[in-house]
């Protein structure tokens, strides 16, 4: 079951959204603190301010505090006589309204703040555990650094020996169409430097670090799920963060054109945070080198690109960059890299058929569900 964010009768389905209501909690607080709302003038100075957008509120919860207020002042419009009006002042059933409503704003406050501690705590035990995590894996590479060889070469190998013992010496056909065996992952040996790692979530896929960056952290896959990890730690406990996770779709061992690396955005700078700094030129200049480590094959990539979409539902007809897992011929990868290359913020992408690409997919700002992805082709 989905984990829900509640303020009181609000919900939010993200965490950052959970934030922001408890900005506009603790700005509503602020204000019933400085300002009788009760009172006819007070009411309607503050209903003037909340129309002309002089005070603002990030999510529905502001949004109910202005009804409230509208309807209090809704409440003062109508004409009643001085003793109606004096009668209504006294009336014990209004002051204990107040009180009520006043009680029930602290309540939310209180669970909101209790809520907030044990996120907050859950939180702090998440980033360590991803801290031990890095310090295991940074560890394991340099234990091994000397002694890598790749299983994809010892294959290759064994396939080329297997074929020529059974090639008979008079061909009577000639083969006009190419065909790759394809490899079985149970033939492949895990990297030493993950194998303490792997032990812990067999969903470890690989390793994605971008020198000179904050992104330094495992890679997990749900074959056919891209849920489960938008909310999820490596050490499956429930994480706003999230973990970096490969497309449901990817083939990483029969290498697909194009592997999607997918994290969130956080505000933190946490998963893909600082992957906006990208859209600065000069910091794209500078940090143009990637290592995606699978669990199987060490590999470096040049980052080539960055671009802007935005998602495309069912009945859309655009260009999903994040559909692009594999191109079929050299006439269908060049029709893609068309439609990329409109996407694309610092001009054409160097890349070619035959390239293997990874491309880093998160969330941006600068349309309602914009995206941010950052493409690089091994090297």
């Amino acid at each position: 079951m989905e984990e829900k964010y509640k303020i009181g009768q609000y919900e939010f389905d993200t965490y950052e959204e959970y934030l922001d209501g408890l900005d506009d909690v603790k700005k509503i607080k602020g204000i019933i603190h400085e300002v009788d709302i009760y009172d006819e003038d007070a009411s309607v100075r503050l209903y003037k301010l909340l129309r002309n957008n002089k005070i603002t509120f990030k999510t529905k919860v502001g949004n109910g505090f202005f009804v409230y207020v509208s309807d209090i002042v809704a409440n003062h419009s109508h004409e009643l006589s001085l003793t109606q009006y004096t009668q209504q002042l006294e009336n014990p059933q209004n002051s204990k309204g107040r009180i009520v409503a006043g009680v029930l704003l602290i309540i939310v406050a209180a669970v909101c703040a209790i809520t907030f501690a044990v996120q907050k705590h859950r939180s702090d035990v998440n980033t360590q555990n991803l801290t031990e995590l890095q310090e295991e894996h940074a560890t394991a590479v340099s234990q091994y650094a000397d002694s890598y060889v790749s299983p994809f070469e010892q294959e290759q190998e064994a396939t080329e020996e297997e074929t020529t013992e059974e090639t008979t010496e008079e061909t009577t056909e000639e083969t006009t169409e190419e065909t790759t065996e394809e490899i079985d992952p149970a033939t492949l040996t895990i990297l030493p430097e993950f194998e303490s790692i792997y032990e812990q979530n067999n969903d470890l896929v690989g390793w994605l670090e971008i020198d000179g960056t904050d992104i330094n952290y495992p890679v997990m896959q749900i074959v056919g799920d891209n849920s489960y990890y938008l909310k999820h730690s490596f050490e499956k406990t429930k994480d706003n963060n999230g973990s970096l996770f490969l497309d449901g779709r990817n083939d990483f061992v029969n290498r697909d054109t194009n592997l999607i690396i997918y994290g969130h955005n956080m505000r933190s700078g946490a998963m893909f945070g600082t992957l906006k700094n990208y859209l600065e030129e000069s910091y794209y200049k500078e940090h143009k080198e990637l290592t995606f480590d699978t669990i199987y094959e060490k590999a470096t990539y040049k980052i080539v690109g960055v671009g802007l979409s935005e998602v495309s539902y069912q009945d859309d007809s655009g260009f999903r960059y994040y559909d692009f897992l594999d191109a079929q011929d050299e006439d269908e990868f060049n029709k893609i890299v068309k439609k990329l290359n409109k996407l694309s913020v610092y001009g054409d992408l160097n890349i070619s058929y035959g390239d293997q690409l990874v491309t880093l997919s998160t969330c941006n700002s600068y349309v309602e569900d914009g995206r941010l992805f950052v493409i690089a082709k091994r090297e």
